[in-house]
């Protein structure tokens, strides 16, 4: 082979490999910005819903959860974040992966006033539909336990009304949290369900 023809090949494999290594390079760019990070791990938690049955975190291991904290009694943020979850919740229904993948998971932070009967009447009045998405409830001993674990500050006023931390979380199957939002009217729901199927395909 002469000289020529050998600079050719070279170049053209040396050019070849450069762009190998571009591609690489830009695919983790591109995967490692949409992946989302861990963040911190879930506590474990049992608790009932609105029906009376128990519910514990570790029973949906495997599926994406989105866990938001209220009382019904709340006059302004609580509301405002129930009512996006309800679009979040139509959104995933639509997608088909709601309830089999996907659950919402919403904890009083007044379990003495929200009773089972309370959060029915809740959730009835509100058309919220209980399809993937649970209202829990449990002692005051157990919603500290949860409160504490997931760093969420509430304070009860002894006037009916809480002063609480407004976030929501978003764990994987492995209750491990990805993503954490605002509660209330500026809740960006289309980042929620965007990140809600990132997890899924993760």
């Amino acid at each position: 082979m002469s000289s020529a023809l050998r600079r050719h090949w070279f170049i053209v494999l040396t050019g070849a490999l450069v762009v190998t290594i571009l591609l690489i390079i830009v695919y983790q760019i591109w995967w490692g910005s949409n992946k989302l990070p861990v963040l911190d791990r879930a506590p474990s938690f049992t608790m009932s819903d609105m029906y009376g049955n128990r519910v514990s975190l570790r029973d949906s291991d495997g599926k994406v959860r989105l866990v938001s904290f209220h009382y019904t009694h709340c006059p302004d943020v609580c509301q405002a974040t129930n009512f996006n979850l309800i679009r979040v919740q139509q959104k995933l229904k639509e997608q088909g992966v709601l309830q089999d993948k996907v659950l919402l998971m919403t904890i009083t932070f007044d379990p003495k006033r929200d009773t089972e009967q309370v959060l029915q009447q809740y959730t009835a009045i509100r058309n919220i539909k209980p399809d993937g998405w649970l209202f829990l409830r449990g002692t005051p001993e157990q919603t500290k336990r949860v409160l504490d674990g997931f760093k969420i500050f509430a304070e009860d006023q002894s006037n009916g009304i809480f002063v609480h931390s407004n976030e929501l979380f978003l764990l994987d199957g492995n209750k491990n949290i990805r993503a954490i939002y605002k509660m209330g009217s500026s809740m960006d729901n289309e980042q929620i369900v965007k990140d809600i199927n990132n997890l899924l395909e993760d």
